[in-house]
């Protein structure tokens, strides 16, 4: 059975025109508009290759009057009351589950996920701002006397305060262009930012849909601004511009180098590439690990920054562990189209051209000598899921993060040379260590050099309130909740000095 719903909602009318398929404008932060270049970018769905719909590319005018504008706005809303920010948060949330159907079907057609993957996304991104409103009201400031150090008497009071950076650029990627605009958007405002928006193209209808929420919820003129178009077209104009004073991105690692570049001593808070590895020690739990390899390296395509990519183990453990996985693709993984119930975890991945550099990759690691035992093949946008073996941490499919349903098997001789190609890779995010000797895992951990470690469990985001973070070319800073808010905002010290 097709899995069917309603794509219509009053709410979201104003969007875009009445058109076949829709035309959507963009948020200059009062009013919703065509933009004055003329120019526009369909986004195609990856199901069938349909248009979804067609948005605007803003002109370089337009993004300086939504930032003149923003920043105008930005001060009035930082002096408003953290209990009335609170309250409209909550408000996003509750509008947010009100369409939670609309949502999942618009995020299916539009990138591809099964619809269980996106209906989660869209419950996920209610239960997250809810939870960024109720804990950004621990945040405080503090007091120091001059006295606790040394040399110094009494008469020096310092109060410190979180105070907002000013206007932050919101970067949002393609594979959770709800969730993940949210956990920036929502901290962000929180704090007193005003935000400039700029959704994926790949989600980017989605993307604007979110942004209307937040405008009915009570967000005020020019708080928020939603700016479309590629990255190509509005991207560097956006990241470079002087006003804007914060830069929160997810997308891959070159990317994000590029956008560093380009923005120099701007506030940034980056979640890049991760290409995980799973290591498995020869007394781990065979069971567990399987269903988490399986579940780890093709849920929703592999479309994951925390996706694994490659799994590490002796010999003689890969030779127990290979059958059982590919065994276990057969029960919990089904190819298909994700309206369908019968698909289980990969759709197509998120273009047809991201379909044929996928399957380039692969067919380049068979020349160099790596194995397919299963899938391999593509069909339209839709990749095969994949497991390689005799494959070698120099292959391409290893040293590159390959965004689709392909996972390699290494074999090492021993858990040393097991951490030595992980710290290799020009990727830092996590790696997963399966073992039943927690006590060992724990000690093998801080030899990697990744933002976490996963003990006997698949990399993952959440929950959301734990530190999400990566090192090398994996990112910059700390996200989760409450790192998420301590991140949109800095200190700001003033100094009492009593009268000598």
């Amino acid at each position: 059975m097709l899995y069917t719903g309603t794509m219509t909602e009053d709410l979201f009318d104003i969007l875009h025109n009445t058109a076949t398929p829709p035309v959507y404008r963009y948020f200059s932060g009062g009013s919703w508009k065509e933009s004055a270049s003329g120019k526009t970018t369909s986004v195609y769905s990856p199901i069938d290759n349909s248009v979804v719909g067609i948005l605007q590319v803003v002109t370089p005018k337009e993004i300086d009057d939504a930032i003149e504008t923003a920043c105008n706005a930005q001060r009035e809303w930082e002096q408003t009351p953290l209990n009335q920010r609170v309250k409209i948060m909550h408000l996003v949330a509750d509008w947010i589950r009100h369409n939670e159907q609309y949502l999942t079907d618009l995020l299916v057609m539009e990138i591809g996920k099964t619809a269980s993957e996106a209906k989660s996304e869209i419950a996920r991104t209610a239960d997250l701002t809810d939870y960024f409103a109720d804990e950004v009201q621990s945040i405080r400031g503090e007091t120091l006397d001059s006295d606790n150090f040394p040399g110094y008497d009494k008469g020096r009071i310092a109060v410190i305060e979180h105070v907002a950076y000013g206007v932050v650029l919101s970067i949002a990627p393609f594979n959770y262009p709800v969730n993940l605009a949210a956990s920036k958007i929502v901290p962000a405002l929180l704090m007193g930012n005003s935000v400039v928006f700029k959704p994926p193209t790949q989600g980017g209808i989605s993307g604007l849909h979110l942004a209307r929420i937040f405008e009915k919820a009570g967000v005020p003129a020019g708080v928020l601004t939603c700016a479309t178009g590629g990255g190509s077209q509005i991207g560097d104009y956006l990241v470079s511009h002087p006003k804007i004073d914060m830069i929160a991105f997810t997308g891959n690692s070159d990317t994000g180098l590029a956008i560093a570049a380009k923005a120099p001593m701007k506030q940034l808070l980056f979640e890049c590439g991760g290409n995980n590895a799973t290591i498995v020690f020869p007394d781990a739990d065979m069971n567990l690990t399987v269903k988490e390899i399986v579940k780890g390296g093709f849920s929703y395509a592999g479309q994951r920054c925390t996706a694994i990519k490659y799994v590490l183990s002796t010999p003689g453990v890969l030779e127990t562990l290979l059958p059982q996985v590919l065994e276990t693709i057969k029960e919990m993984v089904a190819m298909g189209d994700p309206r369908q119930d019968s698909t289980k975890l990969v759709g197509p991945v998120i273009s047809l051209a991201t379909a044929k550099e996928i399957e380039e990759v692969i067919l380049e690691a068979v020349k160099e000598g790596a194995v397919v035992v299963s899938g391999g093949h593509r069909r339209d946008a839709y990749i095969e899921p994949t497991i390689l073996t005799k494959v070698k941490p120099s292959m391409n499919i290893v040293s590159k993060e390959v965004f689709g349903p392909v996972v390699s098997f290494i074999a090492v001789s021993d858990m040393d040379e097991a951490v030595r190609i992980v710290n290799s890779q020009r990727f830092g995010l996590q790696a997963c260590v399966f073992t039943k000797d927690e006590g060992a895992g724990l000690k093998y951990a801080p030899l990697l050099n990744v933002g976490t470690v996963q003990i006997n469990g698949s990399p993952q985001r959440g929950p959301d309130h734990f530190p999400f973070l990566g090192v090398k070319h994996s990112g910059v800073g700390v996200q989760g909740v409450r790192y998420s808010l301590e991140a949109m905002s800095r200190l700001k010290s003033v100094v009492i000095n009593k009268p000598q």
